[in-house]
């Protein structure tokens, strides 16, 4: 367990500095240092409304409500999070991912949802990787989740397909389907982890 934990975060923390170099090449992010990484890399969400969105991330992707706890403006303040306390929700995906949603005692404004996923500073997209996009398609079709793309999946190379969702308040959620996702992944799946 320790080790595919140790794999995934390697990848993981690889990716982000990639980002953050701003297209640096993969073999240019690597390096002899690396995080010491105890748990699976967890995603934080400052909320407006943080019960429309816990419904949406339980009820319509199906994520495990993990923790719910509440902190004062005294450690919230110490931390650097906000002066006015915040609710802290953590949800955890089926491979132990965790996505933490937040809502500040004195909740931030609405961000400007981008016409295009890459017209916006910072994080671009929260990424599932699943086995069945159709499905999935059809069950934020009936939630009424606004679909990008026209809401049909796009092929965006051959087999793999792809499409953009809104949350309730407009963060953009991937969802890729791999026709082999072994060779997508071949650092996890060597190991057979997810058999």
């Amino acid at each position: 367990m320790i080790k595919r934990t140790r794999i995934i975060l390697s990848v993981l923390l690889g990716f982000v500095l990639v980002v953050i170099g701003g297209g640096l090449s993969a073999a240019a992010a690597q390096s002899s240092w690396s995080l010491k990484m105890t748990v699976p890399m967890e995603l934080s969400i400052s909320t407006i409304d943080i019960d429309r969105m816990l419904k949406y991330y339980t009820e319509v992707l199906g994520l495990r409500l993990v923790a719910d706890a509440k902190v004062g403006p005294e450690m919230s303040i110490r931390t650097g999070a906000t002066p006015h306390g915040y609710r802290i929700v953590r949800l955890q995906t089926p491979y132990g991912e965790r996505i933490k949603l937040v809502q500040a005692g004195r909740p931030p404004k609405q961000n400007e949802v981008p016409h295009y996923v890459c017209e916006k500073q910072g994080f671009a997209s929260l990424t599932f990787v699943i086995a069945d996009l159709d499905g999935v398609i059809k069950r934020l079709k009936e939630h009424g989740v606004k679909l990008l793309s026209g809401g049909e999946k796009v092929e965006v190379r051959p087999g793999v397909f792809m499409i953009y969702s809104l949350d309730p308040e407009g963060n953009i959620v991937e969802f890729v389907e791999y026709p082999d996702v072994s060779s997508y992944r071949p650092d996890l799946y060597k190991w057979h982890q997810f058999f």
